[in-house]
C-alpha cells in the first residue's frame, strides 16, 4: 500500500500503450452501459415487473458467471489481440442486428434481454483479458496503482454511458442510442487491432477444463483466496440492490425523466472516478480490511436514503457518494489480487473474482426484484441497507488473511535439483520417502500438511502422506499430477518464497534426504 502512495495515481498514464488500450476499455464500458440503461428504461416505461426490470442486471452480470474461468485460462495461452479484437466485431454485429430490429419494431423483453446478456459476455472477455493484458504493459511496480486507474475507466464509463444514453434515448429514441454502441464498438476494434500485442498470451497452452480445475484447486486450497472470495460475495449480493432497483425508485418514487434517470445513473460514475482518485491517500494510510468496511458502510447509508427519499436532489448526492464506494471497494479486491496472487495462476484467479463478484450480482438482482414485488420497493431496499451494514462488520472482524503465506516473489528454484527425464503427457504419481527425527515427528506432522497444501495448490492432482507401517519414523507421500511437467513446473516457475519455505521447513525435520520415485501411468491405461 505505501508503494501506491509513493508512485502516485497518475504515474501510469505516461505509459503511451496503457493509454490508449484504456480506450478500449473505456469505449466497451460505455457501450455496454448505453444498452443497460435503454433496455431498463424502456422495460420501466412498458410498465414491467420489478422482477423483469431487475432481470436486466442478471442478463449484464450472468455471462461473468458463466464464462469468466475458461476466458481466464485461454487469455493465459492465447493472443490478447485476437480476443479483444474477436469480442469487438461480435458486439458490432450484435448491435446491427439491434438497430435493425428495432426498426422493425421487433424489440421486446427477449430482444433486450438476449442483447444485454451478449453484452455482457462481451464485457466479461474485455475485463477478464484486460487484466491478463495489464502486466504486459507496466512494471510491476505501477500494479500497486493501476487497478485504482482501471476501476476509475472502468466506472468512469458508469458516468459517462449513462449520461450518452438518457440524452440519446430523450431525444432522439432507442435506435439511436442502439446505434451509438454500435460505433464504439467498432472503434475499440480498431484500437486493438493497433494496439495490442499480437502475441500477449504466454502461458503454456493446456485443455481449458484442466486449466479451469487448475484454478478451483488453487482456490480450494489457499486460505487467503476462498476469505477473499467470500468477502467479496457477502458485499456483492447488497450492493446489487442498487443497481437492479434504481431505474424503479427514479420512475415511481420521484417521478424522474428519461434524461434524469440517465443522470442519476452517470453521478455513480462520477463518484467512482472522483472518489478512486481523493480515497487513493485514505487507502494507502489503511489496511485493506478498514477500507472495504469504510466503503461498505458508506453504501449502506446510501441505500438507506435511496429507500426513504423522495428528493431528486438527495438522491443525486447520494449516488455520487455511492461511486465512490463502489469503486473504492471493487478496486481493493484486484488490487490485493495483484498484489499477492502468484503470476502463474493470477488470471485464472482475476477470472474467479469476476465470477464470483458478478454470480452475486446476478442472484442479488433477481433477489432484490422478486422481493420488491413480494414485500414493496421501499422494504426491500431496507432490507439490503442493513445487509450491507452486517457486511461491513463482518469484514472488520473477518476480513481477508494477511497476504505474507501467498506472497508471489519468485523462489531460487536453480537449486532444485529435478531428474531430466521426459515422461510425455503422460499421468504420473511422485513418490516421495521421508525419514524423520523422533523428536522432530510433531513438528513435521503440521509442516507436511501444509506442505501437501501447497502440492494441491500447485498442480497436484491428489495428494496423500501415508506413515510406513514398519518404521514409525518413515512418511511416504504419494503425488498425482496430470503429467510430468506439471510436476516440473510446480518445483520451478511456480515455486515462490512462501511455498519454498514450506518445502525446507519439512526438511529440517529430517535425518536424511527425502527419496524421491517417479511412477508413469502407460500410454493406453485409463486414467481415474
Amino acid at each position: 500500500m505505501t508503494d501506491a502512495a509513493q508512485m502516485g495515481f497518475f504515474a501510469p498514464l505516461r505509459v503511451r500503450r496503457l493509454r490508449l488500450m484504456l480506450l478500449v476499455e473505456l469505449g466497451a464500458s460505455v457501450g455496454v452501459w448505453i444498452l443497460v440503461l435503454a433496455a431498463q428504461w424502456i422495460l420501466t416505461e412498458a410498465g414491467e415487473s420489478a422482477t423483469t426490470v431487475s432481470a436486466v442486471q442478471f442478463a449484464i452480470s450472468v455471462p461473468f458467471f458463466l464464462f469468466a474461468l475458461p476466458i481466464g485460462a485461454i487469455a493465459e495461452y492465447t493472443s490478447h489481440r485476437r480476443l479483444l479484437v474477436g469480442i469487438s466485431v461480435i458486439l458490432l454485429i450484435a448491435s446491427v442486428v439491434l438497430v435493425v430490429l428495432d426498426i422493425l419494431g421487433q424489440v421486446g423483453v427477449v430482444v433486450l434481454m438476449g442483447s444485454v446478456f451478449v453484452a455482457g459476455a462481451g464485457l466479461a472477455v474485455v475485463a477478464i483479458v484486460w487484466q491478463a493484458l495489464l502486466p504486459h504493459l507496466v512494471s510491476r511496480d505501477m500494479m500497486a496503482v493501476v487497478p485504482a486507474v482501471d476501476g476509475a475507466v472502468f466506472n468512469g464509463a458508469r458516468a459517462i454511458g449513462p449520461l450518452i444514453g438518457g440524452a440519446i434515448l430523450a431525444g432522439l429514441g432507442s435506435t439511436w442510442a442502439f446505434a451509438c454502441v454500435g460505433v464504439l464498438f467498432a472503434g475499440c476494434a480498431v484500437i486493438a487491432a493497433w494496439q495490442v500485442p499480437a502475441a500477449a498470451g504466454t502461458g503454456a497452452r493446456s485443455p481449458v477444463g484442466r486449466a479451469v480445475s487448475g484454478g478451483i484447486r488453487f482456490i480450494r486450497h489457499s486460505r487467503w483466496t476462498r476469505r477473499l472470495l467470500v468477502r467479496l460475495t457477502v458485499f456483492g449480493i447488497p450492493a446489487s440492490c442498487l443497481w437492479a432497483l434504481l431505474p424503479l425508485v427514479a420512475h415511481d418514487r420521484l417521478h424522474a425523466s428519461t434524461f434524469e434517470f440517465g443522470v442519476m445513473s452517470g453521478a455513480i460514475g462520477v463518484g467512482a472516478v472522483v472518489g478512486t482518485i481523493v480515497l487513493m491517500p485514505l487507502r494507502a494510510k489503511m489496511s485493506w480490511n478498514r477500507f472495504v468496511a469504510l466503503g461498505s458502510g458508506a453504501y449502506a447509508i446510501v441505500l438507506a436514503g435511496m429507500a426513504f427519499s423522495t428528493r431528486f436532489d438527495v438522491i443525486l448526492v447520494l449516488m455520487v457518494i455511492v461511486g465512490a464506494a463502489w469503486v473504492g471497494v471493487q478496486s481493493t479486491w484486484m488490487i490485493a489480487a495483484h498484489s499477492v496472487v502468484p503470476p502463474w495462476i493470477k488470471a485464472r484467479i482475476i477470472a474467479f473474482i469476476m465470477l464470483m463478484f458478478q454470480g452475486s450480482q446476478a442472484v442479488g438482482a433477481l433477489m432484490w426484484g422478486v422481493l420488491a414485488d413480494f414485500i414493496g420497493l421501499v422494504p426491500a431496499v431496507a432490507t439490503a441497507a442493513g445487509l450491507m451494514i452486517v457486511s461491513a462488520v463482518g469484514v472488520l472482524r473477518r476480513g481477508i488473511f494477511p497476504s505474507e503465506g501467498i506472497a508471489p516473489d519468485p523462489a531460487d528454484f536453480e537449486a532444485v535439483a529435478l531428474p531430466e527425464v521426459e515422461y510425455g503427457d503422460r499421468q504420473v504419481l511422485v513418490e516421495t520417502t521421508y525419514v524423520v527425527a523422533p523428536e522432530n515427528r510433531a513438528h513435521f506432522m503440521h509442516d507436511i500438511a501444509e506442505l501437501r497444501r501447497s502440492r494441491l495448490r500447485l498442480g497436484a492432482l491428489r495428494c496423500t502422506v501415508m506413515q510406513a507401517a514398519e518404521h514409525p519414523d518413515t512418511y511416504v507421500e504419494h503425488c498425482t499430477f496430470n503429467a510430468w511437467a506439471d510436476y516440473i513446473s510446480q518445483e520451478t516457475e511456480r515455486l515462490t518464497v512462501p511455498e519454498m519455505r514450506l518445502r525446507e521447513g519439512v526438511a529440517a525435520h529430517l535425518e536424511s534426504m527425502p527419496v524421491t520415485r517417479v511412477l508413469v501411468v502407460e500410454e493406453g491405461t485409463n486414467r481415474r
